[in-house]
């Protein structure tokens, strides 16, 4: 099963992406293994196929950008500090919100197993201020 990740402290998301720190990075490394392997051992050939890269790149003193997904269908639910629902808020490449995000990290084939990689899939996010 895949693990539900909450952010300790609130972080800025921009658009879809939000600086995170090394320790959740390291955690998050240690499942997209896990991920890759699951995602190969589904594969005939299991070493043609290619790996995409990781959904985050490092910055600077211990800080990784990482990159998140939803789907239309399927947005993040968006709470504020009371855990209520806020209405009508929605998540653009324009926004930018301080939140605890809630998400998971889950592999991905494409191309009939050709390219194998991982995705942070956005669940939800708490809000703690908006721009």
């Amino acid at each position: 099963m895949r693990e539900v990740i909450i952010t300790k402290e609130p972080v800025v998301l921009n658009g879809n992406s939000a600086i995170l720190p090394k320790e959740l990075i390291q955690r998050l490394e240690e499942s997209r293994a896990e991920e890759l392997r699951y995602q190969q051992s589904k594969q005939i050939d299991s070493n043609g196929c290619t790996i995409k890269p990781a959904p985050w790149t490092e910055l600077k003193d211990n800080t990784f950008q990482a990159r998140f997904e939803w789907t239309a269908d399927k947005e993040p639910e968006i709470v504020d500090q009371n855990y209520k629902p806020i209405p009508d808020k929605q998540l653009s490449t324009l926004s930018s919100i301080k939140a605890k995000l809630i998400f998971i990290q889950r592999g991905f084939s494409q191309n009939n197993g050709e390219t194998i990689g991982t995705c942070l899939h956005l669940k939800g996010l708490q809000v703690v201020s908006q721009d």
